[in-house]
């Protein structure tokens, strides 16, 4: 009846894994801690060194030169390429007003007819000598003089020429096609910096919930042996010794709860001997004619409580 029965087998269940709550979450709050420092610790030196090569990177392609684009080169037009562009200057008189291009200058003024001289009086020779050449400076004084008009001017202004490079637009294409393809690499750096990040963010969670569910199972397959024994020893408490089933597969502490085994087989064979050794008892005293005694009767209830114990 009693002994290692090993027919009957537990399955185990998410319900009934924490069997010794204090001692399985302690024992995988300690490996998770451990393994959060150390995580932290490796994250932080990583993304160090990548922020360092992701800056060196990025200066690198920063200072990679580009195809610059070509200036333009001036020359001079000739006058039958571009048309001429007239510039009229002000009159001397009038800053603010010009005379219309299409007006012909004046032409210089005619000097006046002059009058007859009137007959000069007669007198001595000196006053005639006097006469005369005052008569003569004065006609040369007011004889009139022709007059030149700066009426309108024209200047040919020429504005330079941009001559454009045969090679002007592929130039310009390689430029920005160089300017877009470091700008690309740059976001590139950046995304692989973030990707390293979240590498190790994604990397840590999964390491502390794979440690923490490793942790609550292993700490099980060990409190699982510990609580069948301390379940065992209490009935054996309280008078009673039931049937020691076997371990599951997997559990630790096999050799501990084989020992046990041995233990509790060894007891109920004990209990088995004494309730012989009464029935031998009480069959010799109702031979003798004393089995209504108290002491037999008491024995019988022994027997009894006994063999009900080890069922």
């Amino acid at each position: 009846m009693g002994g290692a029965a090993p027919g009957k087998g537990y399955k185990r269940s998410w319900k009934n894994l924490l069997i010794n709550k204090r001692y399985q979450l302690r024992f995988t709050l300690f490996m998770v801690g451990i393994s959060t420092l150390l995580m932290t610790g490796l994250g932080i030196w990583v993304m160090k060194v990548a922020n360092e090569t992701t800056t060196v990177s990025m200066a690198s392609v920063r200072g990679t030169p580009c195809p610059k684009i070509p200036a333009l080169v001036e020359s001079a037009p000739s006058e039958d390429d571009i048309p001429a562009v007239p510039m009229k200057l002000p009159e001397p008189g009038d800053a603010g007003s010009a005379a219309p291009a299409d007006t012909p200058p004046p032409a210089p003024s005619e000097p006046a007819p002059s009058e007859p001289a009137p007959a000069e009086p007669a007198g001595s020779d000196s006053d005639s000598a006097l006469g005369g050449d005052a008569g003569s400076a004065s006609a040369t004084d007011e004889r009139p003089r022709a007059k030149i008009v700066m009426d309108e001017s024209s200047m040919t202004m020429l504005p330079p020429v941009l001559t454009v490079p045969s090679d002007f637009g592929a130039k310009v294409v390689a430029h920005w096609t160089c300017d877009l393809r470091l700008a690309g690499k740059i976001k590139a750096l950046e995304r692989g910096r973030l990707l390293i990040l979240y590498v190790l963010i994604g990397t840590g969670l999964l390491l502390v919930i794979g440690l923490a569910v490793y942790g609550i199972k292993m700490t099980h397959k060990v409190a699982g042996p510990l609580f069948k024994v301390s379940l065992y020893l209490g009935k054996m408490q309280q008078g009673r010794f039931d049937k020691v089933w076997n371990l599951r597969k997997g559990d630790q502490l096999v050799e501990f709860y084989e020992h046990f085994k041995t233990a509790h087989a060894g007891v109920v064979q004990m209990e088995k001997d004494d309730i012989q050794r009464l029935k031998d008892v009480i069959a010799a005293a109702e031979q003798a004619g004393a089995g209504e005694h108290p002491t037999i009767a008491e024995m019988r209830d022994i027997v009894a409580r006994k063999e009900k114990a080890i069922e």
